[in-house]
This record gives structure tokens, C-alpha cells and sequence, in this order.
């Protein structure tokens, strides 16, 4: 068994990778629906469910304020 990547753009499958395969073969195509959007949230909530945000519950890290959001342009 041979496993490769590949884009689907709708109409065709485009292998990513170079596949020397000289009779006809059968495949078995599996869609990997997770979006950036889907991965970004799993990656958030591992991170939060770890602690590794914890450092922002202390005071010394409050150093922003709302003027620092501020952006002044020059004419």
C-alpha cells in the first residue's frame, strides 16, 4: 500500500508527490475536511486547557493600556 498527498480542485486529483505505479491501480481517496479556521481552534484549545495562558492572570503582564492602540499618522 502507497499513501500520498494530493489537491482536489474540484474536477481532478493532483498528486503532490512523484508515484511510479506502472498498471492500473485501485485508490482510496479520503477528503480531510479540517479547515485552518478548525485546526486554529483545536490549537487554542489545547494551549488553553494547558496553562500556557495562565502568565496573563498576573498584574506585572497588564502593561497595555487603550492609548497604546492608538496609531498617529504623519502628513
Amino acid at each position: 500500500m502507497l499513501s500520498v498527498k494530493g489537491i482536489y480542485d474540484g474536477g481532478q486529483i493532483r498528486l503532490l508527490d512523484e508515484v511510479k505505479i506502472k498498471a492500473p491501480q485501485k485508490v482510496i481517496v479520503t477528503f480531510l475536511e479540517e479547515t485552518d479556521d478548525e485546526i486554529q481552534k483545536e490549537i487554542y484549545s489545547t494551549a488553553e486547557k494547558s496553562g500556557s495562558f495562565e502568565f496573563l492572570k498576573e498584574p506585572a503582564e497588564d502593561i497595555y493600556t487603550d492609548k497604546d492602540l492608538i496609531i498617529k499618522y504623519k502628513q
